[in-house]
């Protein structure tokens, strides 16, 4: 008993704040019972580790190559050929860096919402919106494509984040620069 004692006293006195874990002494995690737990580095079979499994989807990249484009169905092409060729109206006008940073988080939003368009990842709701959104950038339209973007924001966003931000610079862009 006396070989137990002194342990204790031994460990606190160390810290000074009577304060003792097992994670910076093994012998009390064996003393306790939660062997294993003391140093979270030694492998993932450890006991009380979780194992989480998730079927992660392929992530989508964000880089717009107008000739890399995987292929939509019919009615989504509109939305491609219009997102691409205002892009490619903003990418000839003059732009400050800041408004070059913008049109690059917008063609990434550009490439991400037609890779997803063309995996079916997108609602057919939202798509229709984002199919009205761009006929009204096409009419140069800003407000109410301003306005559309705005409401998907509010109502998409969670499942549409990825996309939403960049379509909304082009928004921005567009009408700072081609509204005549």
């Amino acid at each position: 008993g006396a070989q137990a004692a002194t342990t204790p006293a031994k460990l606190a006195s160390k810290y000074g704040d009577g304060f003792v874990s097992s994670a910076s002494h093994p012998e009390l995690a064996q003393q306790y019972g939660n062997v294993g737990t003391s140093n979270p580095y030694t492998g993932a079979a450890r006991p009380g580790t979780a194992v989480v499994s998730t079927v992660a989807k392929a992530p989508v990249s964000g880089t717009l190559d107008p000739n890399k484009i995987t292929e939509l169905a019919s009615n989504h092409q509109p939305i491609k050929d219009g997102l691409v060729g205002l892009a490619s109206s903003l990418a000839t006008v003059h732009l400050t860096p800041i408004d070059k940073k913008q049109l690059s988080e917008g063609e990434k939003g550009i490439a991400v919402l037609l890779k997803r368009l063309s995996r079916g990842d997108i609602d057919p709701e939202v798509a229709a919106k984002v199919a009205n959104m761009v006929s009204a950038l096409g009419n140069q339209d800003y407000m109410t494509a301003a306005s559309i973007q705005t409401g998907l924001v509010n109502s998409d966003w969670r499942d549409n984040k990825d996309w939403l931000k960049g379509i909304k610079f082009l928004i921005q862009l567009s009408t700072k620069k081609l509204a005549n």
